[in-house]
């Protein structure tokens, strides 16, 4: 009897200790439902081709598959004129140009900000602008179908910064940051 007690104490114990190891914390979940990433730079060298402007900007993003949303933080400051339009480019990766595809014609996934208003718009020369520097954050759904969490994991998105003037850059963009969550 002595024999069975010593036995089963330690058996007892290592059970234990088994069940506390292979309980998984939410933590540890979470590191692969939830993806985040603060101070993504955004630069004129970015821009295809790129440019020499002074103008700078940072974005954070995260991400959940749990709601399937993507949330970003832009904040820019130096800009050679207002904020035209700020969009969202698809599948594109770091140093490529958004192209015309046949989920996005124009390369552009969403217009995060428009020329024709928004959240905190400045009546210039008739037309509503935006700072030349300034905060902007909002949500994306990743709906599966034209936004795709893969794509959006691997970094094939990147967000324009488009200023009134020059044409130059009012045509291509003046800062990028791409999306990214390495």
């Amino acid at each position: 009897m002595k024999l069975i007690k010593l036995t089963a104490l330690p058996l007892f114990f290592t059970a234990i200790a088994f069940t506390f190891t292979s309980c998984e914390p939410d933590a540890e979940v979470k590191k692969t439902t939830d993806f985040q990433k603060k101070g993504i730079v955004m630069s004129g060298a970015q821009v295809v081709p790129g440019n020499s402007s002074a103008a700078i900007g940072s974005m954070d993003v995260s991400y959940s598959k749990e709601t399937r949303t993507l949330v970003y933080k832009v904040t820019w400051s130096g800009l050679a004129d207002s904020v035209a339009n700020m969009r969202l480019h698809a599948l594109a990766p770091a140093g490529f140009p958004a192209v015309a595809s046949a989920s996005f014609p124009t390369g552009v996934a969403q217009s995060i900000v428009a020329s024709s208003g928004g959240v905190f718009p400045q009546k210039t020369s008739g037309k509503f602008t935006y700072a030349r520097s300034g905060t902007l954050s909002g949500t994306i759904l990743v709906d599966g179908v034209l936004i795709k969490e893969a794509d959006v994991l691997n970094g094939m998105y990147y967000i324009a910064i488009y200023p009134n003037t020059p044409a130059l850059l009012a045509a291509t963009g003046e800062i990028r940051g791409q999306v990214k969550f390495q």
